[in-house]
């Protein structure tokens, strides 16, 4: 029984750093490292770079208004302590006086890569600010 035991935790060990692997792949944007953010066109996402220069795209479930009228942005994760990860569920508020643009949520949090940069440029390229008669 002892030697069966032994085996399984030798198993553990073994296959433990393997699977600690995948979650090291998944983008771990931390609130306290929060360096710089730029608006994404449409209101649904918005790109934060990190103070290592990392940048992350952080996509809300709805809308979320009134982004670019402010100069500080306030992350709320639900993990204890400043180094807990931005998730799915947390929170990103601005401070709007007033309206809906108060709080957005977060629905994904993924790296920006370059495929993404050309489609945000692309999109801004072909928005049409004009007004509408």
């Amino acid at each position: 029984m002892i030697r069966k035991l032994l085996v399984v935790a030798a198993m553990l060990c073994v296959t433990a750093p393997a699977l600690a692997q995948s979650d090291r792949d998944a983008p771990c944007l931390r609130n306290r490292n929060i360096h710089d953010y730029q608006l994404v066109p449409g209101n649904r996402s918005l790109i934060v770079t990190d103070i290592a220069r990392q940048r992350y795209r952080v996509n809300f479930v709805g809308r979320c208004y009134d982004l670019q009228h402010n100069f500080g942005l306030a992350f709320r994760t639900r993990g204890v302590g400043t180094l807990a990860c931005v998730t799915r569920g947390d929170s990103v508020y601005n401070n709007a006086a007033i309206g809906a643009g108060r709080q957005c949520i977060v629905q994904s949090v993924e790296y920006q890569t370059r495929r993404l940069d050309r489609m945000d440029y692309e999109a801004l390229r072909t928005r049409d600010d004009r007004p509408r008669r």
